[in-house]
């Protein structure tokens, strides 16, 4: 089995990714905020690039809610912002929620030829490994970067997931995933210090959202796997 890590989902557009098992990765914060809201009961979520293509899915959708930001900011006029603290149980389940996002909705749907797409992060890293492992297919990791740019801390779960991926499991290394093991091995006993020190860390720091970036770099708060199949992201057994 071989695991790569793209960096940036603009890479995946060289990519067959027919026959592979993706698994993305937008940790501050659109996949840790899909995965908490999915856990808390939300029924589906559907990701939309922008805020016009937003309102046209809503518009077939029926009663929805709006999730969104832009540079870390809620949109206005939208119920929720991306911050995984506003989806609790009591607002979102049963709920639908269309999603539009800086980076992370754009990563979603760069994967959405893969054989089977997962949603990842740190707070669901074992359960989405597992899973992905299951089908015996090459596994590509999408990192959802920031602005287009390298993400750091993408690039640290993705080291995780490499490592976890490596256990009682055969697998070739691409470089870029080579190079995430190695960056997460030597982080990973002090990874808050070092993943808000990347562009959207400090940007949370400066909005006094600690909180989200501590939360984000838990590991294995759920053992849910939301999947992103036929425009929208569910728990398949739900």
């Amino acid at each position: 089995m071989k695991i790569d890590v793209i960096l940036l989902p603009k890479e995946t557009a060289a990519l067959d990714l027919s026959h592979s098992v993706c698994i993305v990765l937008d940790i501050f914060r659109a996949t840790s905020t899909i995965v908490t809201a999915l856990a808390n009961g939300c029924k589906t979520i559907t990701p939309a690039l922008s805020t016009e293509d937003a309102e046209t899915l809503a518009s077939q959708m029926g009663s929805v809610l709006f999730a969104g930001e832009r540079q870390s900011i809620k949109i206005d006029g939208y119920d929720f912002g991306n911050s995984p603290f506003e989806f609790s149980k009591e607002k979102v389940a049963g709920k639908a929620i269309v999603m539009t996002t800086t980076n992370g909705t754009i990563a979603i749907k760069a994967a959405e030829k893969a054989y089977r797409t997962f949603i990842g992060s740190f707070i669901n890293a074992k359960a989405v490994c597992m899973q992905a492992k299951q089908y015996g297919k090459d596994l590509v990791i999408v990192c959802a970067g920031t602005d287009g740019l390298f993400s750091l801390e993408d690039t640290l779960c993705a080291g995780l997931l490499v490592q976890l991926l490596k256990t009682d499991c055969e697998v070739t290394l691409t470089d870029s995933a080579l190079g995430a093991f190695l960056l997460y091995a030597q982080a990973k006993n002090m990874l808050v210090e070092t993943a808000v020190q990347s562009r959207n860390g400090r940007r949370l720091y400066d909005l006094r959202r600690m909180d989200d970036v501590e939360y984000c770099l838990s590991a294995d708060l759920f053992t849910i796997v939301p999947q992103y199949t036929e425009g929208k992201i569910v728990i398949e057994n739900r």
